[in-house]
């Protein structure tokens, strides 16, 4: 189960109602709710006797943690390596997220830096990156939709896939990797995928024709 904690706008603690309830409940400030409804989130998902996953927001706010918890990093624009060595020294098992972001595109082969990226690549102990369980593509939905949600995922993710499955010696060539993706993106377009074209001027025999 994926516990989604992030981006929260503590502006609208300003609302009367939620001040009148954190006046009655002796909560003073909007971090201070911010860790009771955390916290709270945290209790009922242990009590459901189910493995789950919160973002590091929980854990940079100090929410106490059941031992077993999973930890999401995913704030791109921090430090995330640092942030992984933190919650690994704390004994949490993580999944690393942060420089994978389907969404974020530029002109050229952005897919480069996915391929680079490697969840284990932080300064801590053997132990430490034995806690780091993996990584995951994400995709998030503010300029996505359903006119471009598969187009703006595929072949791209594929990178992240062959990255996450694959031994890291067997996946530092960028030359063959691109052999491989090229191949991969024909293959989609055969099967009525419109995967978008992401290693510059190509050629593949199938031609996608969208559905009528």
């Amino acid at each position: 189960m994926h516990a989604v904690i992030d981006s929260v706008l503590l502006l609208r603690m300003s609302n009367p109602d939620i001040k009148k309830w954190m006046k009655e409940h002796k909560i003073r400030t909007g971090p201070n709710l911010l860790q009771y409804y955390e916290s709270r989130l945290v209790e009922m998902l242990g009590a459901l006797d189910k493995d789950y996953i919160v973002w590091q927001d929980v854990f940079d706010n100090g929410v106490k943690l059941d031992p077993d918890t999973v930890i999401g990093v995913w704030r791109s624009w921090t430090d995330y390596f640092s942030e992984l060595f933190n919650i690994t020294a704390a004994g949490y098992k993580a999944v690393l997220q942060a420089c994978w972001y389907m969404d974020l595109i530029s002109y050229g082969d952005t897919w480069h830096k996915y391929y680079a990226c490697d969840p284990q690549d932080f300064n801590g102990t053997a132990e430490q990156k034995e806690l780091v369980m993996g990584g995951g593509a994400t995709l998030w939905a503010e300029y996505v939709d359903s006119t471009n949600l598969i187009s703006r995922l595929w072949p791209r993710a594929s990178v992240v896939g062959e990255r996450l499955w694959s031994e890291l010696s067997s996946t530092t060539n960028l030359t063959y990797a691109e052999i491989r993706l090229h191949y991969h993106r024909c293959r989609m377009l055969s099967r009525g995928i419109p995967a978008e074209p992401i290693e510059g001027p190509s050629y593949c025999p199938q031609v996608y024709i969208p559905p009528l």
